[in-house]
C-alpha cells in the first residue's frame, strides 16, 4: 500500500484540488521532471515525451476534483502519464492499419486491374464524379490526372493560368473524393486516395 502523504503535502493537495494555480505550479515544478524521464523511457521520442508530460498535467488539473489529498500525488500522476502512452499506441497502430489497408487496395489494382470487380465498380464511379464537375473543372481534372498532362502544359492548350488549373485541381479532386465517399463510403474512399492524392 502507498504510503500517506506527508502534513505539508496534503495541504497543496487541498489547495490543487479546490483549483489553486499557486498548488499546481508546486506540485508541477516538484515532478514535471521526473514524470518526462519516465516518459522519455517509454516512448523513446523526446518530442512526443514533452507533449505528453504537458498533456499529463493539463489532466491532472482538469481531473483536480478525483485527487485523494491523503494519498501521493506521484502514483496518480503517472497513471495518467501511462494512460496517454497507451493512447499514443493505440492511435499509432490505427494510423499503421489505415496505411497498410491502402497500400493493399493499390496492391489489389495492380494485381487484378479490370478482372477485378471491385475495381470496376469503383472506378465507374470515379467517372461518374468526374462527370459531375463543372465543364472546366472536368477538361482539366482529366488532363491533368487521367492524361498525365503538367500544370504548364494544360494552361497553353486551354489559355488559362497555371493558378487556375491548380485550383481546379484542388476543387475538382475534393468533389471527386466526396462524390466516392458519399456514394460508397470507405472502399471507394480508399481508392480514391489511391487514385487521386496530390
Amino acid at each position: 500500500m502507498a504510503r500517506s502523504a506527508g502534513k505539508s503535502d496534503v495541504n497543496v493537495l487541498l489547495s490543487l484540488k479546490e483549483g489553486s494555480e499557486s498548488a499546481f505550479s508546486e506540485i508541477y515544478n516538484a515532478y514535471s521532471r521526473g514524470v518526462y524521464r519516465k516518459l522519455l523511457y517509454m516512448v523513446k521520442s523526446k518530442d512526443d515525451a514533452e507533449e505528453l508530460t504537458q498533456e499529463t498535467f493539463v489532466r491532472l488539473w482538469e481531473k483536480r476534483s478525483l485527487i485523494d489529498p491523503d494519498q501521493p500525488i506521484i502514483p496518480y500522476i503517472l497513471r495518467i502519464a501511462g494512460n496517454l502512452v497507451h493512447d499514443l499506441y493505440r492511435r499509432s497502430a490505427r494510423d499503421q492499419q489505415l496505411q497498410q489497408a491502402i497500400i493493399a487496395a493499390s496492391s489489389e489494382l495492380y494485381l487484378h486491374t479490370e478482372e477485378d470487380l471491385l475495381y470496376k465498380e469503383s472506378k465507374a464511379l470515379i467517372d461518374s464524379a468526374i462527370e459531375a464537375l463543372p465543364d472546366q473543372q472536368r477538361q482539366v481534372f482529366k488532363l491533368v490526372k487521367l492524361e498525365g498532362k503538367s500544370y504548364q502544359e494544360v494552361s497553353e492548350q486551354l489559355g488559362i493560368g497555371t493558378a487556375t488549373v491548380s485550383t481546379h485541381i484542388v476543387r475538382a479532386t475534393k468533389s471527386v473524393r466526396q462524390f466516392l465517399f458519399n456514394s460508397y463510403g470507405g472502399p471507394a474512399l480508399l481508392l480514391a486516395a489511391f487514385l487521386l492524392w496530390c
